[in-house]
C-alpha cells in the first residue's frame, strides 16, 4: 500500500461543529470540506456560507496554523440595547503560538453598520479572557484572492506523491538560479504532472516563490531553505 492510499484509507475525524449546520439551505453555500490537521490526521470541518469556506480554506494553510473550531457554541453577553443576548461565532483559529482567536464571517454590508459595531464590541467584552484571546470580523473584502487561490491549490495538492515528490526534490536540490515553475518541470522530466508536486515542496519549505504571487505555471520560484 502506497503512502497516499494509507492516507485515503483514515477515515476523516468527525466535524467538531457544536450549533448544528443544515444539510443543505435554498441561497445558501453550505458544506464540508476535510483537510489534514496539526498531527496529519484528517478532520472534518463544516461551514454555512462561500465565504466561510473561503475564510477556512485560508485559514487552515496560514503557516501559524495549528487548529481551527467551527460553530462555537452560543456564548452569553450583555447586549448595547441592554437586554441578555447569545452570539455564535462561526469560528476559533488557534495559532502555533497558542493564542485563540474567535471569528465571524459577515458580509461586508452588515460588517460595516453601526449596529454590528456596537454588538459586536459588548461580544468581545464577554469572548476575551473566556474562550478566546482575540475576536476578529471577516468579510468578503478580508480575503485576498492571491491567498485564496494559494490556499486552494495547496489543499487539492495536499496527498503526496512519493515518486514524483522525489524527482521534484532532488531537482530543487539542484537549482542555482530562479526559474519557472514551468521550465522546472520541463528540466526534471515532469511536466505539468509535477505541478502538484511543486506546490507542496512550497509549502514545505522546499521551494520559494520569487515574489508572493499565484503559484502558476508561469511564477518564478527559487530552492527553498528546506531544499
Amino acid at each position: 500500500m502506497t503512502e497516499t492510499q494509507k492516507h485515503y484509507a483514515q477515515p476523516p475525524l468527525p466535524s467538531r461543529a457544536v450549533r448544528k449546520i443544515p444539510k443543505s439551505s435554498k441561497g445558501h453555500f453550505v458544506g464540508e470540506l476535510v483537510y489534514d490537521n496539526i498531527n496529519g490526521a484528517p478532520q472534518r470541518l463544516g461551514f454555512a456560507s462561500y465565504t466561510e469556506f473561503k475564510a477556512a480554506i485560508c485559514l487552515i494553510y496560514r503557516d501559524d496554523f495549528a487548529d481551527i473550531e467551527e460553530q462555537l457554541s452560543s456564548l452569553p453577553f450583555n447586549h448595547p440595547k441592554g437586554a441578555p443576548s447569545e452570539h455564535f461565532f462561526d469560528f476559533r483559529f488557534t495559532t502555533k503560538g497558542g493564542q485563540k482567536i474567535c471569528i465571524s464571517v459577515k458580509p461586508e454590508r452588515i460588517a460595516k453598520t453601526y449596529d454590528y459595531q456596537a454588538t459586536i464590541g459588548a461580544v468581545k467584552e464577554a469572548a476575551i479572557g473566556n474562550i478566546c484571546d482575540a475576536v476578529a470580523t471577516v468579510t468578503e473584502r478580508n480575503i485576498s484572492p492571491i491567498e485564496l487561490h494559494n490556499a486552494e491549490l495547496f489543499h487539492a495538492a495536499r496527498r503526496p506523491e512519493p515518486a514524483i515528490d522525489a524527482m521534484v526534490l532532488a531537482g530543487l536540490a539542484r537549482l542555482e538560479a530562479t526559474v519557472s515553475i514551468e521550465q522546472f518541470l520541463g528540466d526534471v522530466g515532469l511536466n505539468g504532472r509535477g505541478f502538484f508536486s511543486v506546490a507542496r515542496a512550497i509549502r514545505n519549505g522546499h521551494a520559494r516563490l520569487f515574489t508572493p504571487q499565484k503559484i502558476l505555471s508561469k511564477t518564478l520560484i527559487e530552492r527553498g531553505e528546506a531544499a
